[in-house]
């Protein structure tokens, strides 16, 4: 029996190897004995799903476990995003929340995504807490009937609550008044349907609406590889804008109106920059590793502090709970937001870009080229290697112990080990390599300021990494 660990972001698996109702189990009773902990164990929690094969009865086993203990709980009555999960947790003001998900990870996966009492993705202390239950009591379990009638189970609709917290962060007023047509691709996950009712003014058009659990042959995950439909829909409805969201919707991908696909690097600095420039706002800007030098650069101008964090929105997270973020943001499309839920939302985010377009009133391509003419282009790469079992810390030993002194024919300035090993150059450009932590791949990132040179780097981030592969015999 495969070790159940938490990641980055939760625990997943594949589905009927070791992500199995035995093993959702006994991680429902890890949780379970977490919680029982607690003396307000009353206050109960809230369990999700997205629609992912078996998602809904792999919550319905993870309630059944949790009202075994004597744990309330509120089951979702149908899919929703995760971070409507999280937000249930803060507005209900429960013990803490439960999404069954894998995000963006292919079909065969699924997950078990814990959300604390604050409303966000669980702390690393929370998970190490959860992880040493594990299997340290037999599961107990209770039937979803018998708990009604103990008045331990019921569901409800989280949807109408979580979108009115979602418009209460934009200027409704504005974005009623406008009429943008907009396509989105929800990537057959738990964000369709959600545009429609929030913006009816404006022209949505869907693509990859219907329910399939198999999300289309591709991972639901907002990356230009998997937007090419996305970009060809803008161009041929001559849209305004382009809008996907992943398996859970709590990350986003962006297209302008021309048909490019926006990297996270520049969605991330549009976001930044719309914030700090048009509403107003100030505070400490949180990113991971894997983002790049350009929300620096709009820090420095507008006199923000800025740090940097391992991958994972958890790291994020606990930063917003302690200090005045602004906007925290990862290389996958995650973005939270001060006087939000310290939580990703790639519905909040979609209508941010929505108002951005509305209220500048012109282009997201023109909004796009103006922000590099003032803080400079940016070209983003990433490049996955399907790895089983990498040795973290080996990888990142053997990659320092005789590092290169230059790449992309730019000297090596610094070198970083906040996560996986990131060498930075003394033009700013820079090359990441981490194994992911949710899947079995090792990650290749690289961003520089022109094209040629990010493909260059890439192309020696690909040698460095295969050569450190064979020499670990992974």
């Amino acid at each position: 029996m495969r070790e159940i660990k938490f990641g980055t972001d939760g625990w997943r698996g594949v589905i009927a190897d070791d992500f199995t109702f035995e093993n959702v189990s006994r991680v429902a009773q890890a949780i379970a004995e977490y919680y029982k902990r607690k003396p307000d164990k009353e206050k109960g929690v809230v369990v999700g799903y997205d629609t992912r094969f078996l998602s809904p009865e792999f919550a319905r086993c993870v309630a059944e476990v949790l009202i075994g203990n004597g744990i309330p709980v509120i089951l979702s009555k149908s899919d929703v995003p995760t971070q409507a999960v999280s937000f249930t947790v803060k507005d209900r003001n429960l013990l803490g929340g439960v999404m069954i998900t894998a995000s963006h990870n292919p079909p065969r996966f699924n997950g078990i995504k814990i959300k604390g009492s604050f409303g966000g993705s669980a702390t690393p202390d929370i998970t190490s807490q959860v992880e040493s239950f594990l299997d340290k009591t037999p599961v107990r379990r209770l039937s979803w009937e018998k708990g009604k009638i103990k008045g331990l189970a019921r569901e409800d609709d989280l949807i109408p609550a979580y979108l009115k917290k979602v418009i209460s962060f934009v200027d409704m007023e504005s974005i009623e008044k406008a009429k943008l047509k907009i396509v989105y691709d929800s990537m057959y996950g738990v964000g369709y349907g959600l545009l429609d009712k929030i913006l009816k003014n404006h022209d949505i058009i869907n693509i990859h609406l219907k329910y399939n659990p198999g999300f289309g042959g591709i991972n639901p995950e907002p990356i230009e590889q998997n937007l090419q439909d996305l970009k060809k829909e803008v161009k041929k409805q001559r849209a305004d804008l382009g809008v996907a969201t992943d398996g859970d919707a709590d990350r986003v991908g962006i297209v302008d109106d021309k048909g490019r696909y926006l990297s996270p690097l520049q969605v991330f600095s549009l976001l930044l920059l719309y914030l700090v420039e048009d509403k107003g706002m100030r505070g400490k800007v949180i990113k991971t590793v894997s983002l790049g030098y350009q929300p620096e650069r709009i820090s420095r101008k507008f006199g923000l502090e800025w740090e940097q964090t391992p991958v994972g929105f958890k790291y994020i997270c606990d930063k917003m709970l302690r200090e005045k973020v602004i906007l925290g943001g990862e290389e996958s499309g995650g973005y939270g937001y001060y006087g939000y839920i310290p939580e990703r939302d790639g519905i909040l985010s979609a209508l941010l870009f929505v108002e951005m377009v509305v209220k500048k009133g012109k282009p997201l391509s023109d909004i796009l080229d103006g922000m590099e003419k003032k803080f400079g282009k940016s070209f983003f790469k990433r490049v996955d290697f399907e790895k089983e079992r990498v040795d973290k810390e080996a990888m990142v030993k053997k990659l320092i112990s005789s590092p290169p002194t230059a790449l992309g024919g730019i000297p090596v300035r610094e070198i970083l080990t906040i996560d996986g090993v990131k060498f930075i150059m003394e033009d700013e450009s820079w090359l990441l390599i981490r194994p992911s932590g949710t899947e079995p791949k090792v990650r290749v990132y690289v961003e520089a300021p022109k094209e040629n040179q990010m493909e260059r780097i890439v192309e020696e981030g690909k040698r460095l990494t295969e050569k450190v592969i064979e020499e670990l015999n992974l």
